[in-house]
């Protein structure tokens, strides 16, 4: 059975947001479990520049509202998991996509 998960990324200790982020992306692309980048796809932002397009966003949003983020999330991982067999990876990809 299938399970989706949507996850508050915190802000790390220690970390700036520049370094949470790119520990968070660098973990989502991992070689492993993408075949080596072949399902990695984004949407709004291009993976290559992800990081910095979150931050040019943050930044832009605080600027037009002057509201800051409430607590010490930085971003949103969405989350999925299928048994073995129960979807090819393509299919998981564009599940994740569609979601």
């Amino acid at each position: 059975m299938a399970a989706t998960r949507i996850i508050p990324m915190h802000h790390n200790k220690g970390k700036t947001l520049a370094q949470c982020l790119k520990d968070r992306i660098d973990y989502a692309e991992n070689g492993e479990k993408t075949e080596n980048g072949a399902f990695i796809s984004s949407y709004g932002c291009d993976p290559e520049t992800a990081e910095e397009e979150f931050l040019i966003s943050k930044r832009e949003y605080f600027r037009l509202t002057g509201r800051a983020p409430i607590g010490d999330i930085s971003a949103y991982q969405v989350r999925q998991s299928f048994q073995p067999g129960e979807v090819s990876p393509e299919e998981a990809n564009q599940i994740g996509y569609e979601l």
